[in-house]
C-alpha cells in the first residue's frame, strides 16, 4: 500500500471476531484515503490548468510588446489593459483558492457570534447595489425576517457575496435578483433567487464542485473561476448548513441555505471546543 497504489485492501474473513471488524474499518479508511488523494490530485491540475490560462495571455502580450515595431499609444493602451484584465482574473481566482484551502485546514471557526442574517444581508447588498446597477439588475430585499444564527460572520459574509455575485453575473440586464431570510422552529433559510440564464438539469448535481462551470466560455468572460459556489458549500457545512438549487433554463435559479436550530447548550459546547486557528499570512 502506497500514494501510488491505494487500490490494496485487507482481507476479510467472516469470523464474527474483533479481527473482521479491524479489517473492515481499515478498509474503508483506505477508501476515504485514496477519495481524498484523488480529490487533491484533481484539485492540483485543476488549478494548475486555470493558473496557466491567464498566464499564456500576459506572457504573449508582453512578448508583443517588446518583439513588435512601434506602436501607436491606442495599442499600447489595449494591450496593457489586455494584462491588467489578466492580472485581475488571477488575483481572483488567488484569493478563491485561498479561501478554499483555509476552508480545507479548519480555520472557519474563529470569531463565532450571533448573527442576524437578515441584517447582514441588507449590509452586503447595499455594497453590491452599484455593481448591479451598471449591469442593469435590481436587488430586491424582500421579505428579510430577523433569522439569527451562531457562527463567523467573516465567512457567513462570503456566502452572501459569492451567492449575490453568482446570481448578478448570470442575470441578462432588466432582469432582478432577490434575497429573503426567513426563521421558524426549524432553523433559519437565507435565499438568493433570479430571473437569470438558469443551470440544465444535468448540470445540477455538479454545481458546488470546484472549478465546475455550466457554460465555459460565459464563465471566463464574467471572470468566474468556478470557485464561488464551492466555497459557498464549504462554509455551510462548517456551520451545519444544507445548501441546495432549484433551477429551470432561461427562467432563473434559486439558492437556499438552510441553518439549523441549534440550542444554546450546544452552541455553547461548539464555541468552546472549536480548535484554534492556525497563524496564517494575509487576509481573505
Amino acid at each position: 500500500m502506497s500514494l501510488q497504489n491505494l487500490t490494496a485492501r485487507l482481507p476479510v474473513v467472516p469470523s464474527g471476531d474483533a479481527l473482521e471488524r479491524l479489517s473492515n474499518s481499515l478498509n474503508n479508511m483506505l477508501g476515504r484515503l485514496g477519495d481524498s488523494v484523488q480529490t487533491s490530485r484533481r484539485f492540483l491540475a485543476d488549478a494548475s490548468h486555470e493558473l496557466r490560462t491567464p498566464l499564456t495571455v500576459i506572457k504573449g502580450e508582453l512578448q508583443e510588446l517588446t518583439n513588435g515595431g512601434p506602436l501607436t499609444k491606442r495599442d499600447l493602451n489595449e494591450r496593457v489593459g489586455s494584462v491588467l484584465e489578466e492580472v485581475d482574473r488571477l488575483e481572483h481566482l488567488v484569493s478563491g483558492l485561498l479561501v478554499l484551502s483555509r476552508l480545507d485546514a479548519g480555520e472557519t471557526l474563529r470569531d463565532w457570534g450571533d448573527v442576524d442574517l437578515a441584517e447582514l444581508v441588507r449590509s452586503i447588498a447595499e455594497q453590491m447595489r452599484l455593481m448591479a446597477d451598471d449591469r442593469g439588475i435590481e436587488i430586491e430585499l424582500s421579505p428579510l425576517e430577523k433569522a439569527l444564527i451562531r457562527g463567523d460572520r467573516a465567512r457567513l459574509k462570503q456566502i452572501v457575496v459569492n451567492l449575490l455575485d453568482n446570481a448578478i453575473r448570470f442575470t441578462p440586464r432588466g432582469g432582478s435578483v432577490r434575497v429573503r431570510t426567513a426563521s421558524d422552529d426549524s432553523g433559519s433559510l437565507l435565499e438568493v433567487s433570479d430571473t437569470g440564464i438558469g443551470i440544465p438539469p444535468s448540470a445540477i448535481p455538479f454545481v458546488f464542485d470546484r472549478f465546475y462551470r455550466v457554460d465555459e466560455a460565459r464563465s471566463r468572460e464574467d471572470g468566474g473561476a468556478g470557485l464561488g459556489l464551492s466555497i459557498v458549500k464549504s462554509i455551510s457545512a462548517m456551520h451545519g448548513a444544507e445548501v441546495d438549487v432549484d433551477s429551470e433554463p432561461g427562467r432563473g435559479s434559486s439558492f437556499r441555505v438552510k441553518f439549523p436550530r441549534r440550542s444554546p447548550l450546544v452552541a455553547a459546547v461548539a464555541l468552546t471546543s472549536a480548535p484554534e486557528p492556525r497563524s496564517s499570512q494575509g487576509r481573505d
